[in-house]
């Protein structure tokens, strides 16, 4: 799979919040959009899954994101925003993923057999076959993030798009996520906010800064005192050990 993007520019009233931004993501990797607060990763990204209109400058395998119907395009590209609250919810786990088959079926279709046996080998492999029945409203956040990643899965999409999926969880679950998407046979295009888990988990890194980007590289290559000086305005101390970079203050 391949996604492009090409001159996007976007504005709200009077303020531009992307300017001219061309960026390409292809293949079995992971992609980390990182930059400070108010640089447009999020924008970026929300582009990427249609939520805001590109007028031609997103491609997906060549064609423009607006031209996919909006089934064909779930079935291929999977969307996990930030931890979504569910604290009210009477769902049980097993329903929540299975809405991830949405886009495989007609109104009003029934699961039939393929769905189920999707649904138990995704619930399986993310440890949550034991909760299938528990109500998501009785979750941890951990909990909550393993649900919403397994949706993704049984979509069987060819890449998962992700808004600092780390946020708000302890440091166990946000290794627990990055190791899955490791293991994810696809694309994985995030943004990202932990400058350490960019380090030790993505193959490419597109640095952005008032809705552009500053650079595209590999970690060893951006993750560097000066472009993050560069990018945030702060200095920092990088160590590189045994082929991982460490950042701190």
């Amino acid at each position: 799979m391949k996604i492009e993007v090409d001159a996007l520019s976007f504005s709200v009233g009077k303020k531009r919040i992307l300017n001219g931004v061309s960026a390409r993501f292809e293949g079995r990797k992971i992609y980390g959009i990182i930059g400070p607060n108010g640089s447009g990763k999020t924008t970026l990204l929300r582009h990427l899954y249609r939520q805001y209109p590109a007028n031609g400058h997103v491609r997906v395998d060549g064609v423009r994101v607006e031209q996919i119907p909006r089934r064909q395009y779930a079935r291929r590209i999977a969307v996990m925003m930030q931890l979504q609250s569910f604290a009210e919810s009477e769902l049980r786990v097993s329903e929540v993923v299975r809405t991830g088959r949405y886009p495989y079926k007609k109104v009003m279709m029934p699961y039939d057999r393929g769905d189920k046996a999707i649904l138990e080998e995704v619930m399986r492999e993310t440890s949550l076959w034991a909760l299938r029945d528990r109500r998501v409203g009785t979750l941890s956040g951990g909990e909550m993030q393993r649900v919403m990643f397994a949706r993704c899965l049984v979509q069987r999409p060819k890449a998962i798009l992700l808004d600092e999926p780390t946020n708000h969880l302890d440091i166990q679950y946000r290794i627990e996520l990055m190791k899955r998407l490791r293991a994810f046979d696809g694309m994985t295009i995030m943004t990202l906010h932990d400058l350490n888990l960019a380090a030790r988990y993505c193959d490419t890194i597109y640095l952005m800064k008032d809705g552009t980007i500053l650079a595209e590289g590999t970690p060893a290559e951006l993750l560097t005192a000066e472009w993050i000086d560069r990018a945030f305005g702060v200095r920092v101390d990088v160590l590189k050990r045994d082929g991982e970079i460490f950042i701190g203050l």
